[in-house]
């Protein structure tokens, strides 16, 4: 590049001399160089204007002939034309084949903007929400998905869990819906068919609330004649009575256990929900300090901090069940001598209902499993509680119908403390009287 513009102002220069010169010699120097340096100004003013109509109307046909600098620059800004289309055909190669790859995808995949607005999404998606190219490009998602439980998750920034709702287009249809951020906020949704697993949990759960019904009448007959039998068992040979004891024991046992999973099951199903209202702490204080206090053994104390008028929103029973579950569980794994903490602490952001004891701790593995139906930590322990395995299953999804969570703080030998965090538009804080509100069976674990 130096040597060509070397050449080319030597050469000017060179010409600019012969026209002093031959000006010299016919006595008109000025005119000569003045026709000489707009002879100049032309030339390049025209490879310029040739330059221009190149680019906009012929970039993809070769240059035009031209020399020195000029030719320089047609040959490079050609080259540099050819490597980018080399680079653009690539790349359009490869979002056709990205294109086609997810298009083949039996999962859908949509893409908004930070707003919610649909960018892109690929035919699953389309086919399980009815989307139309282009007339729902550029529309928000929760205007496409009419709702309401769409709309909290989406508004919400719930994407911790899939949401599973059924298909706005296709009847019978279940779908799951995974979404992620990306970039500027911007979302990348996937959508799967779960219907069949869908169908799956649905017949397992009506077999359980079922077969949990039908179970409890003859469960009633069988307590009735142990009761019977009960009070004629001073007569019956000692082997005789231990076995009365034990069938009479095992009974009320199993009574517990059909009695969390029909609860379980109404949580699960949303059916028969009481309408929620502001319900004082202090009552569940009471409630739960009156149901404690007969299985606390002496060697057990039990404290409660809640001094507070807080009020919390939500149904009585089910959060008496999960808050009872808790403190129950609580006594229940604490050695002799243990010391169990009900606490209620609020603040502008949340409230925690929390119960800490001292006992045998949990393994930090153990825990993500906790709350999943029937899971024991340790077998030989739990069948000497009599619990039924379901109590931090309730608690799961009473928490999960009142917009809460549960956290499980434990080391071996060190004691556990379980939090209910609920959201601050569920507590509020006032001095109105407590209101009086019958408390609900306990479920123990």
């Amino acid at each position: 590049m130096k040597t060509i513009w070397r050449q080319s102002i030597i050469r000017w220069l060179l010409g600019l001399a012969a026209c002093v010169v031959i000006g010299l010699i016919i006595k008109q120097t000025f005119l000569v160089v003045l026709i000489y340096l707009l002879g100049s100004l032309y030339h390049q003013l025209y490879q310029l204007y040739q330059f221009h109509n190149w680019l906009r109307y012929s970039g993809k046909a070769p240059p035009p002939e031209a020399s020195g600098i000029w030719g320089d620059i047609f040959d490079a800004v050609y080259r540099l034309q050819k490597k980018q289309r080399k680079s653009k055909r690539r790349m359009q190669q490869a979002l056709t084949r990205i294109e086609h790859s997810t298009a083949a995808l039996k999962e859908g995949v949509i893409m908004a903007d930070s707003e919610g607005n649909l960018e892109w999404w690929n035919n699953s998606a389309g086919h399980f929400f009815g989307l139309m190219r282009p007339v729902d490009r550029g529309q928000a998602i929760t205007n496409i998905m009419r709702n309401p439980s769409f709309f909290r998750y989406f508004t919400q920034k719930r994407f911790g869990e899939p949401l599973i709702i059924k298909s706005p287009a296709k009847e019978g249809v279940y779908l799951e819906i995974q979404t992620t951020l990306y970039d500027k906020n911007d979302h990348l949704i996937f959508v799967r068919d779960v219907t069949r697993l869908h169908l799956l949990e649905q017949m397992r759960k009506d077999f359980v609330a079922n077969a949990s019904h039908e179970l409890k009448t003859p469960l009633t007959v069988i307590k009735g004649y142990l009761e019977t039998l009960d009070m004629f068992k001073e007569n019956l040979p000692p082997s005789m009575q231990k076995g009365i004891v034990n069938m009479s024991d095992q009974s009320v046992r199993m009574e517990h256990l059909i009695e969390d999973l029909l609860l379980l099951s109404r949580l699960e199903s949303n059916e028969k929900r009481e309408e929620d209202q502001w319900h004082a702490m202090q009552d569940f204080s009471s409630a739960i300090q009156k149901m404690a206090t007969p299985i606390l053994s002496e060697k057990h104390q039990i404290r409660f901090e809640i001094t507070t008028n807080d009020r919390i929103y939500g149904s009585y029973n089910e959060l008496y069940s999960a808050f009872s579950n808790l403190v129950v569980n609580a006594i229940k794994y604490s050695p002799d001598g243990g010391e169990i903490v009900v606490t209620w602490e609020s603040s502008e952001f949340n409230g925690v209902f929390s119960v800490k004891d001292n006992g045998l701790g949990i393994d930090p593995r153990h825990i993500p499993r906790l709350t999943e139906r029937f899971f024991r930590v340790d077998k030989g322990r739990s069948s000497k509680t009599g619990g039924t395995g379901l109590g931090l299953a309730i608690v799961k999804h009473v928490l999960m119908h009142h917009d809460a969570k549960l956290q499980i703080r434990s080391d071996l030998n060190q004691g556990s403390v379980f939090s209910c965090h609920f959201p601050a538009s569920r507590v509020r804080s006032d001095s109105i009287p407590s209101v009086s509100v019958s408390s609900a069976p306990i479920s123990e674990e």
